[in-house]
C-alpha cells in the first residue's frame, strides 16, 4: 500500500469515527459482549455464537483463491459467512470483522445480488468497503485497549516497527491494519515512519516477530475446515424440517448436493 492511500484511509476513519462508534455500540449491545472487549478467535463456538446474534452462520474454510478473504451470502432469513482459513490467521480475523459489518449493515450490492466478496487486505475505495474496514479495525483493536497496550509497548520497544508488531500480535491483527490503527489514533504521527511500515515485506515482518519472541502463528494460515460441521448442521435442519412437513426429501437432497458442489468449487484441495 502506498503512503497516499494510507493517508486517505486514516483521514476517512477519523472523519467517520462518530458513525463507526454508533455501529460498535449496536454490535456490542446486540452481541451481548461488554463494550470495548476484544473477540476470542481461539474458540470456534464463540465466533459462531457471536455471528449468530446477527442471523449469520459463520464457517471457516480453506479456499483455493488465496486473495479471497471472505464471502458473505445474504438471504432474508439468514446470511452465510465463509471465511478463508488458507490466509494468515490475523488476516482471517480482520476478514471476519469486516464481513460482520456487511451482515449488520447490508449495502445496495449485497441486497441486490445477495453476495459480498472481501479481497484479503485489499482496502477497496468504495464507501461501503471503507466503512467495513474502519469498523473491522475498531472491533479488532478497541480504542481504549490499543491505547493502553501501545503505551506499554512504546516504553519497552526500541523502534516503531517493534511497537507495531507487538500491537498487531496483541490483538491478532494484520501488521498493516495495526499500523493504520496506531496512526489513525495519533499514537504516532511521522508519515515517514508510516511509509516504512507499509513498505515492509512479509519476510521482514516475520523476522520482526521472531526477533521479539512474538507469536508467528498469526502470520500463518490455520487451515481450519468446518465444512463437515456445516454439512452435519444442514442435514440435521433438513431432517427437522422434513418431520414438520416443511421440506421434502427431494429438496433436502438437492440443497445438500448444491452445498457440496459449492465446496468443491471454492474449497482448497486436501
Amino acid at each position: 500500500m502506498d503512503i497516499s492511500k494510507a493517508k486517505k484511509i486514516i483521514d476517512f476513519n477519523r472523519e467517520q469515527k462518530e458513525k463507526i462508534g454508533r455501529q460498535l455500540e449496536c454490535f456490542y449491545a446486540r452481541s451481548g459482549i461488554p463494550y470495548g472487549s476484544t473477540l476470542k478467535f481461539d474458540s470456534w463456538d464463540y465466533v459462531k455464537m457471536t455471528a449468530s446474534k446477527f442471523l449469520v452462520l459463520s464457517v471457516f474454510l480453506p479456499m483455493k483463491d488465496k486473495e479471497l478473504g471472505a464471502l458473505l451470502y445474504h438471504t432474508k432469513e439468514i446470511s452465510y459467512m465463509l471465511i478463508n482459513s488458507a490466509i494468515p490467521q490475523a488476516n482471517r480475523n480482520f476478514a471476519y470483522c469486516h464481513e460482520l459489518y456487511h451482515a449488520i449493515n447490508p449495502g445496495k450490492m449485497l441486497l441486490k445480488h445477495g453476495l459480498e466478496m472481501y479481497l484479503d487486505m485489499d482496502y477497496q475505495d468504495s464507501e461501503d468497503e471503507k466503512m467495513a474496514n474502519a469498523f473491522a479495525g475498531c472491533l479488532l483493536m478497541p480504542e481504549e485497549k490499543i491505547r493502553a497496550a501501545c503505551a506499554a509497548f512504546q516504553q519497552e520497544s526500541k523502534s516503531i516497527p517493534e511497537t507495531t508488531a507487538k500491537t498487531a500480535e496483541c490483538f491478532g491483527a494484520p501488521f498493516v491494519a495495526a499500523a493504520i490503527r496506531i496512526f489513525e489514533l495519533g499514537l504516532y504521527n511521522d508519515a515517514g515512519e508510516l511509509e516504512k511500515l507499509l513498505n515492509m515485506q512479509k519476510e521482514e515482518v516475520y523476522k520482526l516477530y521472531e526477533d521479539h519472541w512474538l507469536n508467528t502463528e498469526y502470520l500463518k494460515p490455520a487451515g481450519s475446515n468446518q465444512f463437515a460441521a456445516l454439512k452435519n448442521l444442514m442435514e440435521t435442519l433438513a431432517e427437522e424440517l422434513g418431520k414438520e412437513g416443511l421440506l421434502s426429501d427431494k429438496d433436502a437432497k438437492y440443497i445438500l448436493r448444491k452445498l457440496e458442489r459449492l465446496y468443491r468449487e471454492i474449497g482448497e484441495e486436501s
